[in-house]
């Protein structure tokens, strides 16, 4: 019985150690999804790897949404909004917009971690960084890219409005 007390403490040590980082990590991911949660559209005056200049203001028709792990692409179809990039009547609107309506394509699934993402697409696995500003986040491909994926940063902001999904 001697044994066993300082078995026990060490192993309840050795367990607590594992465990409780593990926890913690979990709830730091569950976060992490939490954030991304919701729906999201590319800032429209942004370029390859340069960021808006508007700060964000006016948002580009393609974004996507994220539902507990499962990314979505969107359309916004309804704009006719005519301060575009390129003179394009309807490919972006303004961030403000109280109701949207989009086409949704389901992409795959979408692994989010607190400083990374990773999305599953046609077989590959493309791992993103992110970094938060405070008018949208510019997430960055790795290096190492799948094939569909391109040097491009991606600017987005969340669009806080009302969608209407158009089968």
């Amino acid at each position: 019985m001697q044994n066993f007390i300082p078995i026990f403490k060490w192993s309840l040590l050795a367990v607590m150690l594992i465990i409780f980082p593990s926890l913690k990590m979990a709830a730091a991911e569950n976060q992490t999804n939490k954030v991304w949660n919701g729906v999201w559209f590319t800032c429209e005056f942004s370029q390859r790897t340069r960021a808006p200049d508007d700060k964000c203001k006016m948002f580009d028709n393609e974004g996507f949404r994220v539902d507990d792990g499962v990314f979505s692409y969107l359309e916004m179809t309804n704009s006719t909004e005519k301060n575009c990039r390129g003179n394009k009547i309807g490919h972006c609107f303004k961030r403000n917009m109280n109701n949207i309506i989009v086409k949704e394509t389901l992409i795959g699934k979408i692994d989010i971690r607190p400083d990374h993402l990773f999305v599953a697409y046609l077989g590959c696995k493309q791992l993103f960084s992110f970094e938060q500003t405070e008018d949208y986040y510019t997430v960055i491909p790795n290096e190492e890219k799948c094939f569909w994926a391109s040097k491009r940063h991606f600017y987005v902001a969340r669009y806080l409005g009302n969608i209407s999904v158009n089968k």
